[in-house]
């Protein structure tokens, strides 16, 4: 055949490769783009306040519908889940050709948690960890996520005990209590949990299940609802009924209590008591005596005692005073006057072992001295 004629046929199979050349080239300036987007710093990529141009909140957090959607999804899953077949959220957390070698799960960072970090690192944007810190307050409790497997209590005898997670040398990490793509999650319950400038009406609405796995990594058991149940699945040996000299009893899921299920005081200078939801007010982390009959013969939810710092009953023994109620007006810990200040149990907290008051003020919401 003539280098002429082939150098012509040739020609043609290029051209009529420039098409597909076009496509793969859009493509990768798309996978390009949006890893721009997610390497962008957190104090950035996350502020509900002052969204940039580049990226607003309905971006991540709006519906289905697609990325430039103006609506905030009512799920408040932001990209966590409601995915429609066609979804174009993936590439919000995923990025295909520029992932890092040694990383995981096609995520643009090297590690689950600084892939969680890029939006729920608190420095700018109201975010789970950082929050103390970003705000002048060093953590007197934190779960140490990537930085060890040892669970405090993790021995059904009460002691600590070494366990896996999904990290790297085993540690927990983010993925190993919550659900990012909200598969196996707890019912939704009314939370507390202020996360944005707009969550000013308590308990939130709609109700949230928080990403929370029915059974965490390492849990025995799997529960459907958040309480003491859920805790015990890491901190076994904290359970009621365990054989651990140093664990307070607590209920558990079983018996019917939990976090949208407890006993709780119904408002302030008062001792009565309904079956109601912990979140939204703090009058049911005070016990007041003498007990009511729907609490006769039983014990707190780990909740009642380990939640975000806050001021309650220290005026009027088994009672919630009016200058003590929960008052949250703002996101994470911009209002000194808030109480509590922070809403960020249990990732990080002011007081040592995330205990909702310290020492005696704590001990003294259920054990009123005689007299």
């Amino acid at each position: 055949m003539p280098v002429g004629a082939w150098n012509h046929r040739s020609s043609h199979r290029s051209m009529g490769w420039l098409p597909e050349l076009r496509q793969k080239a859009l493509v990768a300036a798309a996978v390009a783009f949006i890893a721009t987007l997610l390497s962008v710093s957190a104090a950035y990529a996350f502020d509900e306040l002052t969204p940039p141009a580049a990226k607003g909140c309905p971006d991540c957090h709006g519906l289905e519908s697609g990325f430039t959607s103006p609506t905030v999804a009512p799920t408040r899953k932001g990209p966590h889940g409601g995915y429609s077949a066609g979804t174009q959220k993936c590439g919000t957390c995923h990025t295909v050709h520029a992932a890092p070698p040694d990383g995981v799960l096609l995520l643009p960072k090297t590690t689950i948690k600084d892939t969680c970090f890029t939006c729920h690192d608190g420095t700018g944007g109201n975010g789970v960890y950082g929050v103390l810190n970003a705000r002048g307050i060093t953590p007197a409790a934190q779960h140490r996520i990537e930085v060890t497997n040892l669970v405090p209590g993790g021995d059904p005898n009460g002691d600590a005990k070494t366990k896996t997670f999904s990290a790297a040398n085993g540690y927990l990490t983010c993925s190993d209590c919550h659900s990012p793509h909200d598969a196996e999650t707890v019912s939704a319950f009314a939370g507390d949990r202020a996360r944005t400038s707009t969550d000013t009406t308590f308990p939130l609405s709609p109700a949230t299940n928080r990403l929370l796995k029915k059974q965490p990594t390492s849990s025995p058991w799997s529960v459907d609802q958040y309480g003491s149940s859920w805790c015990g699945g890491c901190h076994e040996g904290r359970m009621y009924g365990s054989a651990g000299v140093v664990n307070h009893p607590v209920e558990t899921e079983t018996a019917g209590f939990y976090y949208d299920n407890i006993v709780r005081v119904t408002g302030t200078d008062t001792n009565t008591t309904e079956m109601g939801t912990l979140g939204g007010n703090n009058f049911g982390y005070v016990m007041p005596i003498t007990r009511s009959a729907q609490q006769s013969g039983h014990y707190p939810i780990c909740q009642q005692c380990h939640e975000d710092s806050r001021n309650i009953g220290d005026v009027s023994p088994g009672q919630i005073a009016p200058g003590e109620t929960f008052s949250v007006t703002t996101s994470d810990g911009q209002n000194a006057a808030n109480n509590p200040r922070f809403q960020a149990f249990p990732h990080e907290s002011e007081n040592a072992y995330f205990t909702v008051e310290q020492n005696d003020d704590l001990c003294l919401n259920c054990h009123i001295p005689p007299g």
